[in-house]
């Protein structure tokens, strides 16, 4: 029971520090404010972390490595390739939309723009995931501009969901056509189309 408590606590710590991180950033959040808003003593605290970098690491590690799984597309030699780009486009934005704080988290990286984290956001935690939708985009249009193309389709994504707070007031706005599948259908469209245009 012991052991489940102290698991309890560590996760209920963890929980805070991703939503101010992604909220205000690694600056602005203190070990001071994590353990009031986590109802944790200072000592306890860094009893679980030894410092908050170590903190914050665990918590790009986890939102990004761990929830980045969610929308690789595994291989399938019968699967088209239509459906393969579709299915890992909307495995992101399944992903996106189901895990706000961590939709936060690349918005707030991107503001903050500390290359160290940068860096180990581009290389360790989205290059995989990068490279499988750039085998994609080869494979749609070999003459294209992989790169840039990648960068796009991640892009289009990304902006829609970083976008979610301002969104609903621009004129016309629906909130019933949110869903993933069909933001995930719509970047598809635009995809496609340009892939089968260069």
């Amino acid at each position: 029971m012991k052991l489940s408590k102290g698991l309890d606590k560590k996760n209920k710590i963890f929980d805070v520090a991703l939503t101010l991180f992604s909220k205000y950033g690694f600056k602005a959040v203190t070990m001071r404010e994590i353990a009031a808003k986590s109802s944790t003593s200072l000592g306890s605290l860094y009893i679980h972390y030894k410092s908050k970098a170590e903190l914050y690491d665990m918590v790009l590690d986890s939102a990004y490595l761990e929830h980045a799984k969610a929308w690789r597309v595994t291989s399938d030699p019968d699967e088209t390739l239509e459906s393969k780009l579709y299915r890992f486009i909307n495995n992101f934005c399944h992903f996106m939309n189901d895990n706000v704080e961590v939709a936060k988290l690349f918005k707030r990286e991107q503001l903050d723009a500390d290359p160290k984290r940068i860096k180990k956001l581009a290389e360790k935690v989205l290059s995989e995931e990068y490279n499988n939708l750039k085998e994609l985009v080869i494979e749609a249009n070999p003459t294209c501009h992989a790169d840039v193309t990648t960068v796009l389709i991640f892009g289009m994504a990304l902006n829609y969901y970083e976008t979610m707070e301002f969104r609903k007031y621009f004129p016309g706005y629906d909130d019933s056509i949110n869903s993933p599948d069909f933001i995930a259908e719509q970047i598809f469209n635009m995809a496609i189309a340009g892939l089968k245009s260069t």
